[in-house]
């Protein structure tokens, strides 16, 4: 293995780990912060540092003008509303759920790619059923009893639109990311969405809630601002360059390992065998879903 390849895959482990730990760190936070206005500032800071890096490695900074109406769109998309409905979703659930049901990206992908008129294969749609089966579980956290009420689902239902957004920007921030650099949009993409998300998030909060954050809390905000969004963003574009995008995304399907791990470490987060369970179940369908997009692009 060359030394460029050993240092990207050195660099995916440490942003898997940056990426999972914002679940349990975000939920200590939201005991006290409104989860909107908490979204939009910490990508706010997460954006500048993106800036700052940007300008460090002397890379073009500045957007062409016939790209600013969709890199607004796609900042509305990838950010605000992708942020607003994680943070909704964390603040009515444990960190395990959410870092789990987001996985789920790629089956929203998938679907994303039969909606555009690419043909599914039914492994794909297998991977989809068996994906969305484990989310049941894992939401009804039970293997003997049916729990599910309107009170239980509403917190999975904010991360399966997390999850859709997600995949939505993805999708189509595609040509702009090799056209323009996925540093470059990831950097403008962030402070747009978050500068609109913390503008709307003041219409009902008030920026006098970081006044009643705790010292830890505090310290867990600024965490969750620079190193699971700003450095783990830095971190998939090395990844992206050294790796290639099929092997960055097997390493994005440890994310749910490590925030379920850490929310149980270290935040008491309980694992209940219906919730390991589910978890394993959405994961073999995320894997299946990802191996049938894979062998319909190797037959293009």
């Amino acid at each position: 293995m060359n030394r460029s390849r050993l240092t990207g895959e050195l660099v995916m482990v440490v942003t898997i780990l940056l990426m999972g730990s914002s679940y349990p760190f975000a939920k200590e936070v939201l005991a006290t912060m409104s989860p909107l206005l908490y979204s939009g500032s910490r990508y706010l800071i997460a954006g500048l540092f993106l800036f700052v890096v940007l300008a460090v490695m002397r890379q073009p900074i500045a957007l062409p003008r016939r790209d600013w109406l969709p890199i607004v769109v796609l900042s509305v998309v990838g950010v605000a509303a992708f942020q607003a409905f994680w943070g909704l979703g964390m603040s009515r659930t444990a960190p395990s759920i959410g870092s789990i049901v987001m996985t789920t990206t790629t089956a929203f992908s998938a679907i994303l790619a039969w909606l555009g008129g690419r043909k599914l294969p039914a492994l794909g749609w297998l991977g989809i059923a068996v994906a969305f089966g484990g989310v049941v579980m894992v939401v009804n956290n039970s293997l003997a009893h049916w729990t599910l009420a309107l009170g239980t689902i509403d917190g999975a239902l904010f991360w399966a639109l997390s999850a859709f957004t997600w995949a939505l920007y993805v999708d189509r921030c595609a040509p702009y990311n090799a056209r323009l650099g996925t540093l470059r949009i990831f950097a403008w993409t962030t402070v747009i969405g978050a500068v609109l998300l913390t503008l709307f998030s003041l219409c009902f909060d008030s920026l006098g809630e970081f006044g009643r954050l705790s010292g830890r809390q505090l310290g867990y905000w600024l965490y969750t601002a620079t190193f699971p969004v700003g450095v783990a963003f830095l971190g998939l574009t090395i990844g992206f360059e050294r790796l290639g995008v099929p092997r960055v995304m097997v390493y994005m399907y440890f994310i749910p390992v490590a925030g379920v791990g850490l929310s149980a470490a270290f935040f008491g987060d309980p694992l209940t065998p219906a919730r390991v369970l589910g978890g394993l179940i959405v994961l073999l369908g995320v894997i299946l879903t990802r191996v049938a997009l894979d062998r319909r692009a190797r037959l293009l």
